[in-house]
């Protein structure tokens, strides 16, 4: 009888001794778990392990490179079609110009200083003080571009000759020469999206100024 209770005890003893391991080992796993993969950071409140496992916002940064993405196919088109649009003009300005018997009916005088002829057809024409003072008549004949009509040279009776520096073929030159370099870049350059998406942009851009500046001769 007392070796049953004594082995019954010595059972009881071994059963809790395993009991005790088991808690440990788990509590170890755990607390293994529980701590951080990430043990020195300069930014003491860096806490990666407290980081939400949802997806990650992108930066306005991120979200601009994928709208560019997104559209670089109209970026491109419009390259395209500001080339044309520069070839035109360039065109306009090789081809021969068109003269035309006018008469001056008027004068005025420019925000910028410059003087407005207005001519019987309906027209204006903005030239400098300098060309102004070459002629000696009234009776003009006026060279005009052959697609946009817009006013390359002027002479009187007298053969004295003038050409209109304030028009896009005068001193504005350098406006078809910029739209025609980007719109050249944006068509030809195939590295990337975020530059050629840029240049089409810009091309647009200088597009609409060119149209602008075929018309400065009149202001």
């Amino acid at each position: 009888m007392s070796d049953e209770i004594v082995r019954t005890h010595d059972n009881l003893g071994e059963d809790y001794a395993n009991q005790e391991k088991k808690e440990v080992s788990v509590s170890e796993v755990v607390s293994q778990e529980l701590q951080p993969g990430h043990f020195y950071h300069r930014d003491p409140g860096y806490r990666p392990w407290l980081r939400s496992p949802g997806p990650r916002k992108p930066t306005p940064h991120e979200e601009i490179l994928a709208m560019m993405a997104r559209h670089l196919n109209y970026a491109v088109l419009a390259s395209k079609g500001t080339l044309i649009f520069s070839i035109i003009i360039a065109l306009d300005f090789m081809l021969p110009k068109s003269p035309k018997e006018l008469e001056v009916t008027g004068y005025n005088t420019s925000l910028g200083g410059t003087i407005q002829m207005e001519l019987n057809d309906g027209s204006v024409i903005n030239i400098s003080k300098k060309a102004m003072r070459k002629m000696r008549s009234k009776s003009l004949t006026v060279s005009r571009t052959r697609l946009f009509s817009v006013p390359y040279r002027i002479s009187d009776k007298q053969n004295n000759t003038a050409s209109i520096e304030i028009s896009i073929y005068g001193n504005f030159i350098f406006m078809p020469l910029v739209l025609l370099a980007t719109s050249l870049a944006g068509v030809w350059y195939k590295k990337g999206f975020e530059l050629r998406f840029n240049l089409g942009v810009a091309s647009f851009f200088l597009a609409l100024l060119n149209i602008a500046f075929l018309h400065v001769h009149k202001f």
